[in-house]
């Protein structure tokens, strides 16, 4: 009876000073050599009470506010009970605190109690494990947050973003995490054996440690990721000055420039960086191979397993941790991958054996995880990663790729994008993405991706982009002297034209603004081949009819016919007749919505698209842009119609003299 009698003296002894304010004295109890040998062997018999009488009410954001000393002294106490108390049962009591801290110094006092307990753990019980893990990751997650980080924001925000309190308060969760986990990780690295030839993928001490770790590389860190960006065009205090570039950029010169400014950058990191480096490093190091988790994304999306509960089949049962989606999420090993590529954190002992083909279709499912995430900084990350993995490969992606399902759903949410978000630095980006995307593969690709996307896609600004693209690589194509590759010529050729680029979607009934960026493009693809193609290499001329007949006799009378309407319809208008119902003004005034919705200067009000009845000016303003949309789309097609019938003429004429020579001598 007597060492529990000493016992509850400890206790009584630590809580009359606690009353007495005498915190030197309760140091004194467990920092003297003497006096701690005669306590500390008390401590397993009371820790629980201490916990519970003194530790748990002490430490609240009121006392750390109006008794700092007690606080702290608290603080300490609650350290020497981690060392001490039952594991299981104060495992718990960890969790629920940490994931109901209320502010950073909570968090930290009880953060460093679990780092206490889980090295008393060892690798025994991984699953108790996890879950304390897990409490840390939910509490980061539930971290309030500006609006703006969700909604997107530009780069002079970013710049400004660790000046916001809540990223603030954020950062300094995140950099207590690392501080706490570091000691663990070394436990980890220095007991447990190497990474063998065949890992053992099972729920165990290291695995959950990489995954927690790959959790907190997730929202919302990765919302922060605009502001660990560096201006790729540039060098570090280096002037901007608007000068024409002399050729389109390719992705290998962007991420050049941009490894460049990365390694000019120094040591100046932001705390995002300083972050974003610490969680990559210490992921790194578990998993041995960084390239090993990319070997597994394919398996997780292309062949998902059949869940069946009634067979004992569900999402948990998997032996292999890291195909499970709920211990380890794609968006957050997608961000680690983004940080090891984009942000320059592969090690340099990194495996070299991996084909860069390889490496482009494994990360092309990360990116189109990304790219489908509401979030525009996901988003921006998705591009960045897309375009680093093309600027690395040294040779055409082959057809052969295509076979690859995510090429379908990497394109749908790219163009998405493109033609559809409010942001216009990500719609601008993600045009620039998806030239470099299409410019990587074979001719048979490059026109198997362009005519599917032409079939396909209802975005007619993004038509008419991909109709120039095809112009280009038929034109690169015609200034070599050897034979066009096939699919430049000949019958995929008029395919391309006839079904895809020159195409009037209701013939003399359509709705000409809607199409006039695809009509546009389309005639000045006409004019192009009529003045570059005379020798016709490309059968343009043999084509030529069939176009007449389907786009440009069809158009001429929609013209006429949209124009004579559109001025009718302004005239009722000038007069003062009602047309507020009139459903043509209503397609105008909802296409006029989409376009102030895209440009991200839409109010609370203009959310679903419509815009509210306007009055007489506004109406003819309307009109106004309508009928100059239309003068100008008949301005180009008269003069295409010009051009054509000009060389055609002129290739009679070309043709025509062999033959008259041949007469000439024959008469001779």
């Amino acid at each position: 009876m007597e060492p529990a009698s000493d016992a509850d003296n400890l206790l009584e002894l630590i809580k009359r000073l606690l009353l007495e304010q005498a915190y030197d004295g309760i140091k004194m109890l467990f920092q003297s050599p003497v006096e701690a040998e005669k306590n500390l062997r008390h401590m397993p018999a009371i820790s629980m009470d201490l916990y519970v009488d003194v530790c748990a009410p002490t430490l609240t954001d009121e006392t750390n506010v109006e008794n700092g000393p007690l606080f702290d002294c608290v603080n300490e106490l609650l350290k020497i009970v981690a060392e001490y108390a039952p594991l299981e049962q104060f495992m718990l009591e960890l969790m629920e605190k940490i994931e109901e801290s209320t502010s950073i110094a909570i968090f930290s006092a009880y953060l460093r109690a679990l780092q206490v307990v889980l090295l008393r753990q060892g690798s025994s019980k991984p699953q108790a494990i996890e879950w304390c893990l897990s409490s840390v990751v939910t509490r980061v997650r539930e971290l309030p947050l500006p609006d703006y980080l969700s909604e997107g924001y530009d780069q002079q925000q970013a710049q400004l973003l660790e000046q916001e309190h809540q990223i603030e308060d954020l950062m300094a969760h995140y950099i207590t995490i690392d501080l706490c986990y570091e000691p663990l990780l070394r436990d980890i690295l220095a007991k447990e054996q190497p990474i063998q030839i065949f890992r053992d993928c099972s729920l165990n001490r290291r695995n959950a440690f990489t995954c927690s770790l790959l959790q907190l590389m997730d929202k919302p860190l990765a919302l922060l990721e605009l502001c660990n960006e560096i201006n790729p065009y540039l060098r570090p205090g280096q002037i901007h000055t608007c000068r024409p570039c002399p050729r389109r950029r390719g992705p290998e010169h962007t991420q050049s420039d941009y490894l460049l400014a990365r390694s000019n950058a120094g040591r100046a990191q932001t705390y995002v960086q300083q972050v974003v480096q610490c969680l990559t490093q210490h992921i790194t190091r578990l998993i041995g191979d960084p390239y090993y988790l990319l070997g597994l994304v394919e398996q997780r999306t292309r062949w998902k397993r059949r869940l069946d509960a009634a067979k004992g089949v569900y999402e948990m049962s998997s032996h292999n941790i890291f195909l499970i989606d709920e211990k380890l999420p794609l968006p957050a090993l997608a961000m680690y991958y983004h940080a090891l590529f984009v942000g320059q954190l592969l090690p340099t002992t990194a495996p070299k054996i991996y084909a860069p083909l390889f490496l482009f279709e494994a990360s092309l499912y990360l990116v189109a995880v990304l790219l489908e995430q509401p979030e525009p900084p996901l988003q921006h990350c998705g591009l960045r990663l897309n375009d680093y993995m093309l600027s690395i490969q040294k040779e055409a992606v082959p057809q052969s790729s295509l076979d690859l399902e995510v090429h379908k759903r990497y394109c749908d949410a790219l163009c998405k994008i493109t033609g559809y978000s409010p942001q216009e630095q990500l719609r601008q980006k993600a045009l620039q993405t998806l030239n470099h995307y299409i410019m990587a593969f074979d001719d048979d690709a490059k026109y198997f991706v362009l005519r599917n996307l032409l079939a396909t896609l209802q975005h007619d600004g993004i038509l008419g982009y991909l109709g120039g693209i095809y112009k280009d690589l038929v034109a690169g194509a015609l200034q070599r002297q050897s034979a066009l590759p096939e699919v430049y010529s000949g019958v995929k050729f008029r395919s391309m034209l006839l079904k895809c680029v020159c195409v009037l979607p209701e013939d003399v009934k359509s709705d000409l603004l809607l199409h006039s960026t695809s009509l546009s493009n389309a005639i000045n693809i006409l004019r192009f081949f009529a003045r570059g193609d005379m020798e016709n290499r490309t059968g343009f001329w043999d084509v030529l009819p069939e176009i007449e007949e389907q786009l440009l006799h069809p158009l001429g009378k929609a013209l006429n016919f949209s124009l004579a309407h559109y001025r009718a319809y302004k005239e009722r208008v000038t007069n003062g007749q009602s047309a507020s119902d009139d459903e043509l003004m209503q397609k105008q005034l909802n296409m006029l919505a989409v376009n102030i919705s895209n440009s991200g200067m839409a109010g609370e009000g203009d959310a679903d698209g419509q815009l509210p009845d306007i009055g007489r000016e506004e109406k003819l303003e309307v009109l106004a842009g309508s009928i100059t949309g239309l003068e100008s789309l008949r301005n180009v097609y008269l003069r295409a119609c010009e051009i054509l019938e000009i060389n055609h003429n002129r290739r009679k004429e070309i043709q025509a003299k062999p033959v008259a020579m041949e007469l000439e001598q024959a008469q001779h």
